[in-house]
């Protein structure tokens, strides 16, 4: 067998350094190899440290949620109770009495008084408006400073992020100018 074996290295045509060198890779292969066999894999975490693991991902989960609702009561505030929308200038005049329209008048005059002037306000008055948050009333205040102020409402679709649905939400907060 050690014949063979000679023979067959002989054929290969390789020096008795590189035959050392070879059969040292080999033997040191077989013996990593049998070492990593006899070694049993680990495991990460046991059990215990599982559940403090998914402890931790459900606080934090927690948290992130809590945040994201503070920012939808940000984004989306529910309706002050003194603050009404004008729907009166969606009743036609003829079909109205002269009671409703005397009612439908001092709300007008109410929401005047509450809208808010987008050529005057701070970031803090345009970030009280439904939809708007602290990126919106920094572009609104951005746009204002360098055009001047708004010359209408349809302006605001300008400003990146604000479209129609958005400005029609808006409508009915606020105003160009302040009523004399």
């Amino acid at each position: 067998m050690k014949r063979k074996i000679f023979f067959w290295l002989e054929r290969l045509k390789i020096t008795p350094t590189e035959r050392k060198t070879i059969s040292g890779l080999m033997v040191l292969l077989v013996v990593l190899g049998s070492i990593n066999l006899g070694l049993s894999p680990s495991v990460p975490f046991e059990n215990n440290d599982y559940l403090e693991l998914e402890k931790q991902f459900k606080n934090r989960t927690a948290k992130l949620e809590a945040k994201e609702q503070e920012l939808m009561k940000q984004y989306f505030p529910t309706p002050k109770p003194n603050q009404q929308v004008n729907t009166s200038q969606d009743m036609l005049a003829d079909t109205t009495d002269s009671t409703t329209s005397e009612m439908s008048v001092q709300p007008t005059q109410d929401a005047q008084k509450e809208r808010i002037n987008i050529n005057k306000a701070d970031l803090a008055t345009l970030k009280s408006l439904p939809g708007i948050g602290p990126t919106y009333a920094r572009r609104i205040v951005e746009y204002r400073n360098t055009n001047s102020g708004f010359g209408s409402l349809d302006e605001l679709k300008k400003i990146k992020g604000i479209a129609e649905k958005r400005l029609e939400k808006l409508k009915p907060f606020i105003k160009l100018k302040d009523s004399k």
